[in-house]
Order: C-alpha cells, then structure tokens, then sequence
C-alpha cells in the first residue's frame, strides 16, 4: 500500500465496490423475477443496490442509468477514501475499517439520485408525512449493502496493495518529518476540491438518468394501459400530470324559475354521432318522464374530458354549424312523456397526439349537477363546438346508456 497521502490504489478498491453493486443489483433482480431463490433471502445476500424496476426500461436508459449509479459509486468511494482513510495511521487495520466505513457511506450517497428522483416525481404528497415513502426501503438497503459487503473492496484493496515501510529519504536526525500530503496547502486541497466537483456533477448526472428513465417507463406503461383500455384518438394522457376534472356543477347565470324541469322530472339521453363532409353532429335530448309538463330555456350545460378524467378547454358557441340549426333560446314546454333536443356541431379536428374527448358531461341547464356518458369523440383542447338551444321534438332517441 501507499503511504499515507498517496493514493493511487484507492482506484482499486473503489473499482471493486463499483462492480459489486452493479452484481448485486443485477443479482438481485434476476434471483426475484425468476424466483430462484426466496425474496427474503435474496435481500440480505444481494442487497437491491438499484431499484429492480430498471431492468424493465426502454432503451437506452436501461444502460444508462445503472452505468450513472455506477459512476456514482466509483466516485464517491474514490472521494471519501481520499477524505477519510488518507487522515488515518498507516496501521494496515486502521485502513482496512477505514474503507469499510467508506463503503458504508458510498452506499447511503450513492442511492441519493434515485431517491430525491422518486421523491420529486411523486410530489405533491397527500400528506406532508408521506414525503418520503416514495423512496421507500432504498437508503436502507444500500447502507446495508455497505455493511455487508464493505470488507470485500477493503480487503482486496490489503491483498493488492504494497506497504512502503520506510521513506525514500530518511529524515535527519532532530528534524520533525512531516509527509507532504499531510502539509496544509493546495497540494492537498486543490485536488480533493476537484474530485469533490466531479463527484457533485455524477450525482446531478445519476439522478437526472434515473429521473429521466422512470418518466420514461411511466409513459410506456400509460401508452400500453390505454391501448389494453382501448385507446382509439389522440394522445395518451400524462400520466403525471394531475387529474383535474370539469366542475360538477356550473354556476348558474340565474336562478331557474319554478316550472323549470329539473332532474327529478327529465332524463338527458345520447343520441348517436353523425358526420358529413367534414362535420360533426351528436344530439343530446331531454325526456320529461313524469306526468307533468316542464319548461327548458336556453341551452344545455357542457363539458369535456380526455382519457384521464381531465376537462379540455373547448369553447362552446351558441348557434348552428353546416349541419345544424339554431332556433334560439325560447323557453319550451315539454310535454309530459315528450322530448326535448339540442345539437352539438363542429367541424372535423386533428385528433393525433392532442388531448381528445373521451368523456362527455352535461346537464339541462347551469346550475344541476352535471350527469357524463363515455363517449370518443374528435373534439381536442382548444377546439370550438357550436350548440343549439334546446326545442321540442317528436322523435325519441335511440339513446346511449
């Protein structure tokens, strides 16, 4: 070994370390998922030094972010040991403890990256205690991998290394020796503030890898879930993006007079889409199922939703389109047994990776509670749909559920 100070053989156990994270991690994951051997077994013999997940992730951060970890590692040990084990006696035990501790720390540092990027990627928490649950048992185990297996690099590092019992130069007699390394100064410190630099930009580098190949894999498995659901139009919703959904209720312009139907008294019914050079119609129609007569003014209350729940913003003209025609807002009696009908019109968008109706909510008017249908239509955010005002029909829909 190296006097005290000069450090070049720290490559050697930091090497090891490196590559016996990497074999555990892989170790790890293939024992569980072909399960060779049982999981809790497999948790203390090969501890999960990288999260088993990125294995499964697409190319190329199911290489780049297990070769960042490394990086990581390889660093980090370096790094310590050069802060640590340079300041201990040049005692062969002292250094062999010595790196093992350094093995301890690497472990606790090097899964930082991924678990302030599972932490980031899952917040806001519900509750400011969960804060940290998305990382889950990651610091644990890499502290337990240092514990562990911390001796294996320490004592390869003992066997490989060459003790230099005597300086080259003998000090004279009277003179207090002072190694070099050991003197204050840049000789020292400059190098050390280097590598404490790079060790900082693998870190950011690991972590921005790990985050990157999560938000990766999370889109695949939204992508597969959604066609598995069928997904037919436009893109796959984000899936960390928040659900917001439209309004249950929209505020009323004014209060409804006393013979207004309401819901006790008229059911809203979806009629079936039609198309003609390049428009769109769908009919929503309003059946009074009691014996009593309601009066309709107005238009009916809309709303849209893509695959996850989330309202578009789509705005809605008053009036007709090519295929439909507005008779204005005229309060209507609707019989009892009678119907209702206001049309939905809009020309023909492009659906392809935009955010697309999936869900169509409505009620009578503003001010009810919203009911919703399931419905895959081309109306994307930032469209336009034209509506009619409600008026009485004679023909009763053949009505979606």
């Amino acid at each position: 070994m190296t006097r005290p100070g000069q450090s070049p053989f720290f490559w050697i156990p930091a090497s090891v370390a490196t590559a016996w994270w990497v074999v555990c991690a892989g170790g790890f994951g293939f024992l569980t998922w072909f399960a060779l051997v049982p999981n809790a077994f497999v948790k203390h013999l090969l501890p999960e030094t990288i999260t088993r997940s990125v294995w499964f992730w697409s190319w190329p951060w199911i290489a780049l972010a297990p070769l960042a970890s490394a990086a990581v590692v390889f660093m980090i040990y370096l790094f310590l040991a050069r802060l640590i084990v340079d300041r201990t006696d040049g005692s062969r035990t002292a250094r062999f403890f010595a790196l093992w501790f350094v093995a301890v720390l690497t472990g606790f540092l090097a899964t930082l990256p991924w678990v302030i990027s599972a932490i980031v990627a899952a917040f806001p928490p519900s509750r400011a205690a969960f804060v940290l649950d998305p990382a889950g048992e990651s610091v644990l185990l890499s502290g337990y991998w240092g514990i562990a297996w911390g001796w294996l690099p320490a004592l390869f590092a003992m066997r490989r290394a060459r003790v230099r019992a005597q300086p080259a130069h003998p000090a004279q007699p009277g003179a207090d020796a002072v190694p070099a390394s050991a003197a204050p100064g840049p000789l020292r410190t400059r190098p050390l503030a280097v590598l404490g630099s790079i060790v900082v930009v693998a870190v950011i580098l690991s972590g921005l890898a790990a985050g990157a190949g999560s938000r990766a894999a999370r889109l695949a498995a939204a992508a597969e879930n959604a066609r598995a659901n069928g997904h037919t139009l436009g893109s796959v919703p984000d899936p960390d993006v928040p659900v917001t959904p439209p309004p249950t209720i929209a505020p009323a312009a004014a209060d409804p007079a006393a013979d207004w139907c309401t819901p006790d008294q008229a059911a809203l019914l979806l009629g079936d889409p039609d198309a003609a050079m390049g428009h769109r119609t769908l009919s929503i129609q309003a059946m009074n199922f009691t014996d009593s007569p309601c009066t309709l003014s107005g238009y009916p209350d809309l709303a849209f939703a893509d695959e996850s729940g989330s309202a578009l913003d789509v705005t809605l003209v008053h009036g007709g389109t090519f295929m439909t025609t507005d008779e204005g807002p005229v309060p209507i009696v609707v019989p009892a047994g009678g119907y209702a009908i206001a049309r939905l019109g809009w020309g023909a968008m492009a659906a392809a990776d935009v955010p697309t109706t999936y869900t169509l909510y409505a009620a009578l008017y503003p001010g009810l509670v919203r009911g919703s249908w399931p419905s895959t239509l081309d109306i994307v955010a930032g469209g336009d749909v034209s509506v009619t005002a409600w008026s009485l029909t004679d023909a009763s829909p053949d009505p979606q559920p």
